[in-house]
C-alpha cells in the first residue's frame, strides 16, 4: 500500500483519539485538493505550494472498524480497521522501551493478550539516512496479533491493557523513546538554551565539535560503530560464559567501552536529536497524552533535571499546541549498581520529579520505590509500573477513580516538638502501614549530620526520633539510590521518598559516619 498523501504515521488499525478534532496532515502534488472521509466525516484541503497540507476532522465518538480514504485527484489511498478511541504517547528511555517478552507478566499476557490495545513504535535511527526514511515508509500500527507484538513497551501495554479494561474502548500506545537518552535529546535546541541551568547540554555539544566538518563527525561515530560492535561481540561472549564477571574485570579483558561514542551530529544521544527524528515526525498526531519514563540518563546532573524536565513538558504541550495536555511521570525506582557507591544523586532526580508534578497543571505521578532491581538498571517487573500510571489517569484524567485509589503518602509538611520531629502526610487515607522492619528513615539537627531514626507510624504521620538528635530540624525516608522501601499506604501503594527541607541546594550528605558525599554539580 503506498503511504503517499497521508504522513507515514497515518496507517492500517490506527487508532485516532475520541472526542477530539482529528489532525491529519500529509504531502501531495503542489496545490492539490485533498479530499478526507473517515466513516460519515469529510473534510477537503488545499495542499500549499510545497506540496504539504493539513487538516481536522471533527470530534467523533469511540467506534471500531472503521475505513478511512484520501485523494488528491491523482491517486487515492485506503486505510481499513481503525478505531477510535484513546491514544497515549509513551515517551523515554529504555526502560520505558522495555520490551513486552521479558517483563515478568509476559506469559500471562501472551496467553490472553487484550484485542483493545493497538500499538505504533515510531522508528528508531541514528541518523537521517535512506534506510531511516524507508522504515518510515514501512511503519505500521500494530495489533496483538502482530509477530512484533513481544517487542511492544511492556510499560505502554500494561498501562493501556488498565485504561481498555476501565474504559471499554481501543487504546492506542504510540512508542516515541530510545534507551540511553537524556532528556536533552527530546527537546529543541531552543528550548534547551532558554534556562542557564540547562543550557551547558548545548554549550558541551557545541564546544565538542567546534570546528568538525560534518564529513569528519560522520567517519568518527562510524569508527566508532565498528568499534562498538567488536567490543559488544566480546563483551557478550565474556557474559555468556561468566555472567557473574565484575564491570571492571569486563572491561580489562574486552577493553575500554567507548559508548555512547562521540556526541556529534550522528550520534542518537546528542541533544535535540530524537526530538527532531522520532517526535517532530508524529506530533501534532492527535493525543489524549503522555505518559513518561526517563531520568536515568540526567544523573549526573540531578540539580538540573527539575528545570530541564519542566522545559520538555512545556515544549511538547505547546508543539500539540494544548498548555494542558495531561502528561504522567515515572518517578524513578531504586537503583544502584554493586561497584558503585550510594551517590544520592537519583534522590534528587525523584525530588524534581515530584516537584514538577506539583508546579504543573495536569501531570499525574507514577510512585514506584518497590519497583527497582538491585545491580540492575532494567527492572523486569514492570506491571505495577504500568498499572500505577494507568490509576493516574483513571483518576486525574478520566476521573473514574478518587485520590484515594491512586496515590500513596506524598510528603506534606513537619511540625517539631522537643526531640520529636513529625511528618505529615497527603493520601495517606489516615492510615499508613509499614512492610517488614523500618529501614532509611533519618533524621538530623541543624549540622545536617544524619543518623538511623527510630519512628512510630500514626494514622497519616510518622514521629522521628533519635537519641543523638536532641533538637531535630531535618527528616528524610529513602534518601538513597537504593534501600528497601516500607511505608505504604492502605490501598497498598508506597509513600515517595522525602526528604523535609530542600531549600540549600549545596547541602551536604554528611552521614552518622561522618563520611562526606557530595554531587556533582
Amino acid at each position: 500500500m503506498s503511504k503517499k498523501i497521508l504522513a507515514p504515521v497515518f496507517t492500517d488499525n490506527m487508532v485516532l483519539q475520541r472526542n477530539k478534532k482529528i489532525k491529519l496532515w500529509g504531502k501531495a502534488a503542489a496545490a492539490s485538493r485533498i479530499s478526507i472521509t473517515l466513516g460519515e466525516a469529510s473534510v477537503f484541503v488545499m495542499s500549499d505550494d510545497g506540496g504539504a497540507w493539513s487538516a481536522e476532522l471533527p470530534p467523533m465518538q469511540a467506534a471500531d472498524g472503521l475505513t478511512l480514504t484520501a485523494s488528491d485527484g491523482i491517486s487515492d489511498i485506503t486505510l481499513n480497521n481503525i478505531a477510535i478511541g484513546e491514544v497515549w504517547l509513551a515517551g523515554g528511555q529504555s526502560n520505558m522501551e522495555f520490551e513486552l517478552s521479558n517483563c515478568t507478566d509476559w506469559e500471562r499476557i501472551k496467553a490472553a493478550p487484550c484485542r483493545k490495545v493497538r500499538f505504533f513504535y515510531t522508528p528508531k535511527h541514528d541518523f537521517e539516512d535512506e534506510a531511516y526514511f524507508a522504515d518510515w515508509e514501512s511503519a505500521q500500527w500494530q495489533l496483538t496479533e502482530s509477530d512484533y507484538f513481544r517487542t511492544w513497551s511492556a510499560v505502554g501495554y500494561i498501562f493501556a491493557e488498565k485504561l481498555a479494561a476501565a474504559l471499554d474502548v481501543t487504546v492506542g500506545v504510540i512508542g516515541c523513546n530510545w534507551g540511553g537518552t537524556s532528556a536533552s535529546a527530546w527537546m529543541s535546541r531552543e528550548a534547551i538554551l532558554s534556562d542557564d541551568s540547562t543550557r551547558i547540554y548545548i554549550d558541551e555539544y557545541d564546544e565538542r565539535n567546534k570546528g568538525i566538518s560534518l564529513e569528519d563527525q560522520k567517519k568518527e561515530y562510524l569508527e566508532y560503530l565498528e568499534y562498538e560492535s567488536a567490543w559488544d561481540e566480546r563483551s557478550a561472549k565474556l557474559y555468556e560464559e561468566n555472567p557473574d564477571t565484575e564491570w571492571s574485570e569486563a572491561l580489562r579483558i574486552c577493553g575500554e567501552c567507548k559508548w555512547p561514542g562521540p556526541i556529534n551530529s550522528f550520534n542518537p544521544f546528542r541533544p535535540s536529536g530524537q526530538y527532531s527524528q522520532m517526535l517532530r515526525r508524529i506530533c501534532p498526531y492527535t493525543l489524549c497524552g503522555f505518559i513518561y519514563y526517563q531520568g536515568e540518563s540526567d544523573d549526573h546532573r540531578p540539580r538540573a533535571y527539575q528545570a530541564l524536565f519542566t522545559s520538555l513538558i512545556k515544549l511538547w504541550r505547546k508543539d500539540w499546541q494544548d498548555d494542558g495536555l495531561p502528561f504522567i511521570i515515572t518517578q524513578l525506582p531504586m537503583h544502584r549498581y554493586s561497584a558503585d557507591p550510594d551517590f544520592k544523586n537519583w534522590p534528587i532526580i525523584r525530588e524534581a520529579q515530584l516537584n514538577v508534578f506539583k508546579s504543573l497543571p495536569n501531570t499525574g505521578i507514577a510512585v514506584i520505590p518497590d519497583c527497582g532491581q538491585y545491580n540492575d538498571i532494567h527492572p523486569v517487573n514492570k506491571g505495577p509500573v504500568g498499572e500505577r500510571l494507568a490509576l493516574q489517569a483513571l483518576c486525574g484524567v478520566y476521573h473514574v477513580l478518587d485520590e484515594t485509589e491512586a496515590f500513596g503518602p506524598l510528603y506534606s509538611y513537619k511540625e517539631i516538638r522537643g526531640n520529636v520531629l513529625e511528618v505529615f502526610f497527603e493520601h495517606a487515607q489516615n492510615r499508613l502501614k509499614l512492610r517488614g522492619e523500618p529501614e532509611y528513615y533519618e533524621i538530623a539537627g541543624a549540622d545536617k549530620i544524619f543518623y538511623p531514626a527510630d519512628i512510630k507510624v500514626k494514622n497519616s504521620s510518622v514521629e522521628f526520633t533519635s537519641d543523638k538528635v536532641n533538637s531535630p530540624m531535618y527528616a528524610r525516608y529513602c534518601w538513597s539510590n537504593y534501600c528497601n522501601p516500607t511505608l505504604y499506604g492502605t490501598n497498598g501503594l508506597p509513600a515517595s521518598p522525602f526528604r523535609t527541607d530542600a531549600d540549600d541546594e549545596t547541602e551536604l550528605d554528611v552521614g552518622a559516619a561522618g563520611v562526606q558525599q557530595k554531587l556533582e554539580l
